[in-house]
């Protein structure tokens, strides 16, 4: 009898292409700043996504609205035990930010800081506009909870992040 093999979703490029798509999609929609999303801010919200249960914490110390959360994402191994690499491996969020950029989905710009920002551009925000699934519909919840870590520094969120880890 053969082995099943282990799909990880997390490692399916088109999902991982549209997560961040998405993501940049909805966040954009609450700031009129440009020189937002560098990578290590897409790499913490991306983070945050994956661990709601961390992102209510964050909330709750905040004073903020949380959300209700499913069983997978309170009682996964990947819930009660949070990889914290995620946090600083930049590798594959790159690379899926390059993917995006390829397919003319994102902008960059260079801040005054000498950092690279990603614009979601209109062809972007045609296509995220039509990721309609279930999974989308509740990434979209998780990540209008995230509106008040838009006006915190990275360094806030990586130490509120940290605190809670």
């Amino acid at each position: 009898m053969g082995r099943l093999p282990i799909y990880i979703p997390d490692d399916e490029v088109n999902l991982t292409v549209g997560k961040l798509l998405f993501q940049l999609f909805i966040l954009s929609d609450f700031t009129k700043k440009e020189f937002v999303f560098n990578l290590e801010r897409i790499t913490q919200f991306d983070f945050l996504t994956k661990h709601p249960i961390l992102l209510n914490k964050i909330l709750d110390e905040k004073h903020k609205k949380i959300l209700s959360l499913n069983n997978s994402e309170i009682y996964s191994i990947e819930a009660m035990f949070p990889n914290k690499s995620q946090l600083f491996d930049f590798t594959k969020v790159k690379l899926v930010l390059n993917i995006l950029i390829s397919y003319g989905l994102l902008d960059i710009k260079i801040g005054e800081d000498s950092q690279i920002y990603y614009l979601i551009n209109e062809n972007g925000i045609k296509y995220a506009d039509q990721l309609e699934s279930i999974y989308f519909q509740r990434l979209k919840k998780l990540l209008s909870q995230m509106k008040p870590l838009l006006s915190m520094t990275h360094s806030k969120i990586n130490q509120i992040i940290q605190s809670h880890l």
